[in-house]
Order: C-alpha cells, then sequence, then structure tokens
C-alpha cells in the first residue's frame, strides 16, 4: 500500500467513526422516535444511514486530499475544525435520541451548520477540491437542520 491510499483509509476511518459511535443510541430509541410528529418533507427511516455513510466518505476523501502531504502548521485550523466537527456530529444522535433533548439537539446541529461552513472555508484556503467534496455534507447538515428544528416545534 502506497502512504497515500494508507492516509486516505486511515481519514475514511476517523470520518466513518463519529456515525459509529452514535449507531447505540438510534435502535432502542426508535419506538420514542416513531411515537414524534414528523416535520414536513422527512425522508424515509431508511435514507439517513445511507446518507450519512456517503457524506462521511466524502468528508473522509476530503480530509485525505487536503492532508495527503501530512499535517502541517498551516493545515491546524482546517484539521481542528474537522475534528470539532466529527465531535459535534457524534454527538448529535446521542443527545436526540439517547437523551431525547430536542431544544439541546438543535443547538448542536446549529453548531454543526455554522461550524460546518467555517470547515469549509478552511479546507477551501488549501483545497478547492476539498472543499467541493464538503458541499453535500454541508447542505444535508441544512437539511438536517430544518428536520430536527421541526421535531423541536412539532412535538
Amino acid at each position: 500500500m502506497t502512504m497515500k491510499l494508507i492516509r486516505i483509509v486511515v481519514w475514511l476511518g476517523i470520518c466513518q467513526l463519529a456515525g459509529l459511535v452514535s449507531l447505540p443510541f438510534v435502535g432502542p430509541n426508535m419506538g420514542w422516535f416513531h411515537g414524534l410528529i414528523e416535520p414536513p418533507l422527512s425522508p424515509p427511516n431508511s435514507v439517513f444511514g445511507p446518507v450519512w455513510a456517503v457524506l462521511y466518505v466524502l468528508v473522509g476523501i476530503a480530509a485525505a486530499r487536503l492532508f495527503y502531504r501530512g499535517l502541517s502548521k498551516p493545515l491546524y485550523p482546517a484539521a481542528v475544525l474537522l475534528i470539532v466537527q466529527l465531535v459535534l456530529n457524534a454527538s448529535w444522535t446521542p443527545v436526540f435520541f439517547g437523551m431525547h433533548n430536542l431544544p439541546l439537539a438543535l443547538s448542536v446541529i446549529v453548531l454543526m451548520l455554522a461550524e460546518g461552513f467555517f470547515m469549509h472555508r478552511a479546507f477551501g484556503k488549501h483545497s478547492k477540491l476539498a472543499a467541493g467534496l464538503l458541499w453535500p455534507y454541508w447542505i444535508w447538515l441544512a437539511f438536517a437542520t430544518y428536520l430536527t428544528a421541526g421535531f423541536m416545534m412539532l412535538n
């Protein structure tokens, strides 16, 4: 394996972790979730897993593209923003599903949306391709923010 391929695999793994650590909170709380009033435009539950998996792959590829030569001082802000984004992302599911705390989940996802904007800008300063790969993630975050706000207002 070349070093470039190893870096891609490492970044893909790091980004997938955000979704994997939150999975245990979903299944046991689906009964509660199905009792909620859904906002308009809510997709079927079967959409969320595949969409997030693809988005984490895109973020992982963007990170691998940005940090393909390693982590240098000019890239520190982008790396910090990526890690903060992944931590926020991993925390939303336990807050929403585990704690059933819709206002706090909305706060977390609004932070994710704002922080995702700054992450996109930081990536764009060094790689237009990496920043472009983040667009679907940011657009989905905007939609997920709408859904979270809708769940909070309707329930």
